[in-house]
C-alpha cells in the first residue's frame, strides 16, 4: 500500500465518513466511531468488487500542509524595537536560544492552530503563549501575526493552538479553505 493509493477521508463530528471508490466513483457514508480508539486505516471493499485502503482522519479541523517561513517570539514585548524580515525562504539558525526567539517554518495550518519546525535547539515548552509571524504564499503575500499557545514540543516540531480570544482573520480563513 503506497501513499498515492491510500485514500484519506476526514471524519465528521457525527463520527461518519464519506468513502469514495476510486474504481467506480461510488460514494457511501459510513459510521466510523468504533475506529476512533483503534486503527485509523481500513481496508474497504466496494460493491463493484474493488478493494482499497482508507485512512480515517479524526481531526476537528482540516489541516493544510505548508512550507511558510517565519519567526517565533517568546513574548510580545520582544517585538518592540526589532525589525524582523519575515519574507524569507529556507532554514535559518535560532536568533537567541536564551530567549526562545527564532526562525521557523510553518509545516501545516488549520482553523485551530499551526505546526512549525525550528532548525536548531530551543527552550520552548508546552503551555506558554508565544507570538508567531509568517507570510502566506497567497497572491497578496499576506503577513500573519498571531498569539498562540504551545500544545506540544517534540524535538524541533512545535504544535500550537490559536487563542480563542483572537479572530482568525479573513485572509487566513480564505487561505485555509480549498
Amino acid at each position: 500500500m503506497t501513499a498515492s493509493t491510500l485514500q484519506r477521508t476526514l471524519v465528521k463530528t457525527s463520527d461518519t465518513a464519506l468513502i469514495k471508490c476510486p474504481e467506480c466513483n461510488r460514494a457511501k457514508t459510513i459510521a466510523v466511531g468504533k475506529y476512533r480508539s483503534s486503527g485509523h486505516t481500513l481496508n474497504v471493499k466496494c460493491t463493484c468488487g474493488h478493494s482499497f485502503p482508507v485512512k480515517l482522519d479524526f481531526r476537528r479541523h482540516y489541516r493544510k500542509k505548508t512550507a511558510l517561513p517565519g519567526i517565533y517570539l517568546s513574548s510580545t514585548s520582544a517585538v518592540k524595537g526589532k525589525n524582523w524580515d519575515i519574507n524569507i525562504a529556507g532554514w535559518y539558525s535560532i536568533i537567541d536560544p536564551t530567549s526562545s526567539d527564532g526562525y521557523m517554518q510553518v509545516t501545516n495550518l488549520s482553523v485551530g492552530g499551526l505546526q512549525f519546525v525550528t532548525s536548531n535547539d530551543h527552550l520552548l515548552q508546552a503551555g506558554p503563549q508565544i507570538l508567531v509571524a509568517f507570510t502566506l504564499d497567497d497572491r497578496h503575500q499576506t503577513e500573519i501575526t498571531k498569539n498562540v499557545t504551545i500544545q506540544s514540543v517534540n524535538g524541533s516540531v512545535i504544535s500550537c493552538q490559536f487563542l480563542a480570544s483572537e479572530p482568525l482573520g479573513k485572509a487566513l480563513r480564505f487561505y485555509l479553505f480549498p
